[in-house]
């Protein structure tokens, strides 16, 4: 009877001990390779927005179709930025053919301008002679060497020198006046050009292209719909780069790091797990009862007792072709920084 209830204690210790020993063991590999359920899977995503407002009059997709970056996905009329192209260039020939005659017109100005200038200098010159000639005859009349009408005479020349260089002086201020100026034209041929780049991009963007690798999704037109431009029309995922986000407890977090090597499984898809590498752990999560720009809104679950705050862990995947992978479907993830799993 005794030996009875000795091998009981020592079945019981030993039960106890192998539970203790579990428990640790299981303590060490948790730590070891942290793992969570809160996860998805995601991906980034572009909202195709027109540049150019039009009637769309031409459509190459079908939604959830996989396109390849360039592919072209709509066509907006593009008859509207054809013509404006054509009055842009229109300005633009018109500008140059004025810049051209105005240059050849300020050319024969400046021709006129520099033969009133050369008038002015003989007209100085002539009324220079005038005066000199007066002043050498006027002390020879009182000796009689000159009469009194080649004085009149003199004076007469001199006074109509004088007019004369007035004259060619006026003329050469109008001269200098005429002259165009081609600087305010070029100027205007400028912004010209510029009306006419942008009529070439406009016209350019009737044409929507696929701006990466992806699917189509939330795309829901027909022909003679109205693109508006600034407005997204539907949603191209980017199928480079897919993520696990893993929402791991604050107390997991100081065995994390980026590079580590992590296993995702996605709910429905079990059997074939997929593999990625800890990308960036987050830095900030909205707090209870406080709002913070731009940071993500993770739910602690329970508020009625002291529970971890879980933040986010981006792990990137390194398989990006699987089927099954879509945006926000449900996922669990293990992180091992002791292998590559």
């Amino acid at each position: 009877m005794q030996a009875k209830t000795a091998l009981g204690r020592v079945i019981a210790i030993l039960s106890i001990v192998s539970a203790l020993a579990l428990i640790i063991v299981a303590m060490i590999v948790v730590d070891k390779r942290p793992r969570t359920h809160d996860a998805y899977i995601f991906a980034y995503s572009a909202g195709i927005t027109p540049e150019v407002s039009g009637r769309i009059v031409a459509i190459h997709i079908r939604n959830d179709q996989y396109v390849h970056q360039g592919d072209v996905l709509l066509q907006i009329d593009p008859e509207p930025f054809e013509l404006k192209l054509r009055q842009a260039n229109a300005q633009v020939a018109a500008l140059q053919a004025e810049i051209d005659l105005t240059g050849r017109q300020v050319t024969a100005q400046g021709s006129g301008a520099q033969a009133a200038a050369r008038n002015v200098d003989r007209a100085q010159q002539q009324l220079a002679l005038a005066h000199d000639t007066l002043a050498r005859m006027e002390p020879l009349l009182p000796k009689g060497f000159v009469t009194a009408q080649q004085i009149d005479e003199a004076r007469t020349n001199e006074r109509t020198a004088a007019s004369q260089l007035a004259a060619a002086t006026q003329q050469a201020a109008q001269a200098k006046e005429a002259i165009g100026d081609v600087e305010s034209l070029k100027a205007q041929l400028l912004g010209a050009e510029a009306e006419e780049a942008l009529a070439a991009r406009d016209l350019r963007e009737t044409v929507i292209r696929a701006s990466v690798n992806g699917k189509v999704v939330g795309f829901n037109l027909a022909p003679g719909s109205f693109a508006v431009a600034g407005h997204p029309l539907f949603t191209l995922i980017d199928d480079n780069s897919w993520y696990a986000v893993a929402n791991f407890r604050e107390t997991d977090l100081r065995g994390l790091h980026a590079g580590d090597a992590a296993t995702v499984w996605v709910m429905g898809n079990e059997g074939q797990p997929l593999h990625g590498v800890v990308e960036s752990l987050g830095a900030g999560v909205q707090p209870e009862g406080a709002a913070g720009p731009g940071l993500p809104d993770v739910d602690r679950n329970l508020n009625w007792v002291v529970v971890a705050q879980r933040f986010p862990v981006w792990v990137r995947l390194n398989e990006s072709s699987q089927p099954f992978l879509r945006i926000g479907a449900t996922a669990s993830v293990r992180v091992n920084h002791a292998s590559t799993d």
